[in-house]
């Protein structure tokens, strides 16, 4: 993710305020200086409102082992949780930094470094990696991955299993495959039998050992794959050879509380590689910037700043 849209960078700036501010030693100019900024528009100071209710909200939210609340919290919660959509933005979070309120109402989900196994139905069983979401559709015959990346492993007598996101479905009788979906980026890959995907109208059908790219919009990009390497994160490891920053920064931020954001596009297209483990998350995120030689700056809410 990198710092290019006008509201998210707004969030940074409003963070480094909150920094200053309640470090101790800000002076009664710094609050003069803050509050001309927070004046310069509506933007600016939802953007400070926002920043400054994350460590209110997040503790409110979670515990140690991740979220709290569960769907049947959000649907009890009736006119407080239309205050907490227009509070805080829960329908969009802003930086990704709390649950939307679509993960809220998921049937299953899973917090920071958590992965969860479930059979739907006979015949079926789904792996949810960390921080990730999924809904039941067709009476367990499908799920709906909302976010985050599932393995799902399907052998059925009869009729078909279904995966959908949010501009794609993919079915089959017997497969196992990997579903992730990350910055509207949609990736199907298959380790054994075949996968039907239907996107916009196009079906592709991809089997053992290859690749189905779903860019936002529905561009379509097959590749071969290894399979073992896929699907390593149920092993608890991550590995990449020639992966582009972006792509690995990522899949970073689905094991670790808050966000890792790159400060420009061209940094994320520099190439990763290794083996990292999924258990240890923030040693991955210090020997990459070892490897590549970046700067990190901490901010708020488990935010990194990564050039």
């Amino acid at each position: 993710m990198t710092i290019e849209d006008g509201k998210d960078r707004l969030l940074i700036e409003a963070a480094e305020w909150l920094i200053q501010i309640s470090s101790g030693e800000a002076t009664r100019d710094d609050a003069e200086e803050l509050a001309r900024w927070r004046a310069q528009s509506t933007d600016h100071d939802d953007a400070f409102r926002k920043v400054a209710s994350i460590h209110t909200l997040t503790r409110a939210m979670t515990d140690d082992k991740g979220p709290v609340l569960d769907r049947r919290a959000v649907l009890a919660g009736g006119s407080v949780l239309a205050a907490v959509i227009g509070a805080f933005g829960i329908v969009r979070p802003p930086l990704s930094l709390w649950p939307s309120l679509a993960e809220l109402m998921a049937d299953h989900r899973t917090a920071a470094g958590e992965r969860y196994a479930f059979k739907p139905v006979a015949g079926v069983e789904v792996e949810m990696n960390s921080r990730t979401s999924v809904s039941l559709t067709d009476a367990g015959r499908g799920i709906t991955l909302i976010s985050g990346e599932a393995f799902v492993s399907a052998h059925l007598p009869s009729g078909l299993f279904s995966v959908e996101t949010a501009d794609s479905k993919m079915t089959t009788r017997s497969a196992a495959f990997n579903v992730r979906s990350l910055s509207g980026i949609v990736t199907v890959a298959c380790t054994e039998g075949s996968v039907d995907c239907q996107v916009s109208g196009a079906r592709e059908q991809i089997r053992a050992g290859e690749q189905l790219a779903i860019a936002p919009g529905g561009a379509l990009s097959q590749t071969r794959i290894d399979p073992g390497k896929m699907a390593a994160w149920r092993q608890g490891l991550l590995i990449f050879e020639g992966t582009p920053l972006a792509d690995v920064v990522e899949q970073i931020n689905l094991y670790r509380p808050g966000r890792i954001m790159l400060t420009n596009a061209a940094l994320g297209r520099r190439p990763v590689n290794g083996v990292f483990h999924t258990n240890r998350i923030e040693n991955t995120v210090a020997q990459i910037q070892q490897a590549l030689g970046l700067q990190i700056r901490h901010l708020p809410g488990g935010v990194l700043l990564m050039g």
